[in-house]
């Protein structure tokens, strides 16, 4: 197989490499971003939540062949992109949840303790994501949070305080992709979007537990 034909295995994969519709693909480079921001481990379990074509549930699982990844999503065309994109990729780590997050958090279809969640979208339940996030949390856990309105961050920031989360931050990515006009280039920039980060306070368990799932 050629070079440029191989899959890329760092993070950030190509965008072209996922197969799409018109359900929204976290851009890579607000991949490559939000990843650095889990902090992930060898062996952990991670829930994402509105994962969308299932860009950040592929990258984590790839980036973790001996954990385990919750997708949580509950539109049917998004569903099936995902698994479209987890046979492509051959990522087998994968559980998805055809659900909404209230019923995936309040169920029984996940483990009873997490390492990362991650929240692409919310779906209006937000202060339950937060809040039952934290709850099933270890130690040390992180919960990163992608946004595009103002009001979602403000929101994120509150219910992050009001929880109990600890060390919590955001960063603005404003990016812009190069394109050619003519003979030329000029930039075209993406939505920017707010990368919130927050731990949840105590001594994190050792990496390669997986909570008793």
């Amino acid at each position: 197989m050629a070079d440029r034909e191989k899959k890329t295995i760092t993070p950030g994969l190509p965008d072209e490499q996922f197969i799409r519709g018109d359900v929204p693909l976290t851009k890579e480079e607000i991949r490559c971003l939000t990843l650095s921001k889990l902090r992930l481990k060898e062996g952990q379990t991670v829930l994402d939540v509105g994962a969308g074509s299932g860009g950040l549930s592929i990258e984590i699982a790839l980036l973790m062949p001996g954990g385990m990844v919750f997708a949580v999503e509950r539109d049917p065309e998004a569903v099936a992109l995902i698994r479209a994109n987890l046979k492509n990729f051959g990522a087998g780590n994968i559980v998805i949840l055809e659900t909404s997050a209230s019923q995936a958090l309040e169920g029984n279809d996940l483990p009873q303790t997490l390492d990362r969640v991650v929240v692409g979208g919310s779906g209006g339940e937000l202060d339950l994501i937060i809040k039952r996030g934290f709850e099933l949390l270890v130690p040390g856990g992180i919960m990163v949070i992608n946004c595009i309105l103002l009001e979602t961050l403000h929101d994120s920031l509150q219910l992050l305080g009001q929880t109990g989360f600890t060390e919590i931050g955001f960063i603005q990515a404003s990016i812009a992709r190069s394109r050619e006009m003519g003979k030329k280039r000029a930039l075209k920039p993406l939505n920017p979007v707010f990368i919130v980060s927050a731990v949840k306070s105590g001594q994190a368990r050792s990496a390669g537990s997986r909570g008793g799932y």
